[in-house]
């Protein structure tokens, strides 16, 4: 399978998950009303469209990575306070950014290394390549 139809693969499953998610949701509020469960639902899929969005910043050519994460990192904290605000996580803001900052650099820090491992391998297969 080519690299471009496995990405078309998980752009679709993707595409899919969320139509899906957000066609039940809207079901089962009309069927039940706003529970608990539906309201932690929403407003994370809410959370989840807007850090969507905020993740085309990654596609600039204005930004490198290193800019692009400096701006998507604050915003994805500060739509993961505001969204566990609203559904009263935590006993305080402060309890709750003791606990997301330290999560959120792991996080970063996860995906930038994997993307580092993953640009050498493209680049020792790159060179492979022109050296024959």
């Amino acid at each position: 399978m080519k690299s471009n139809n496995l990405f078309n693969v998980l752009m679709y499953t993707a595409v899919g998950i969320a139509i899906g998610a957000v066609v039940c949701t809207l079901s089962l509020l009309a069927v039940h009303g706003m529970t608990d469960v539906l309201r932690e639902l929403t407003v994370w899929l809410i959370a989840s469209a807007v850090l969507g969005l905020v993740s085309m910043v990654y596609e600039s050519e204005h930004f490198t990575d290193l800019t692009a994460t400096l701006i998507h990192a604050p915003v994805t904290l500060a739509v993961a306070l505001i969204a566990g605000w609203i559904l009263d996580y935590g006993d305080g803001s402060i309890l709750l950014l003791t606990r997301m900052v330290p999560a959120i650099i792991v996080l970063y820090a996860l995906i930038h290394l994997f993307l580092f491992v993953m640009r050498r391998c493209i680049v020792r297969v790159l060179n492979s390549h022109l050296k024959k």
